[in-house]
């Protein structure tokens, strides 16, 4: 868990923004079958993209 902690504390907004692209791409694959999967990855999706842009306005 820790490791997940760090990742997140210590990567890269646009890498951070990349996962967040890539999960939302991936959720739309699943749409049809699995509805509230879907809903899950993208608001997962949102807030790490959320998360990722104030890192990027806060370094500036």
């Amino acid at each position: 868990m820790n490791k997940v902690i760090s990742f997140f504390r210590e990567g890269s907004p646009l890498k951070l923004i990349g996962i967040s692209i890539g999960i939302s791409i991936i959720s739309y694959f699943i749409e049809k079958p699995l509805p509230s999967i879907f809903l899950g990855l993208r608001i997962i999706s949102f807030i790490l993209f959320v998360y990722a842009v104030t890192r990027i306005f806060k370094k500036k």
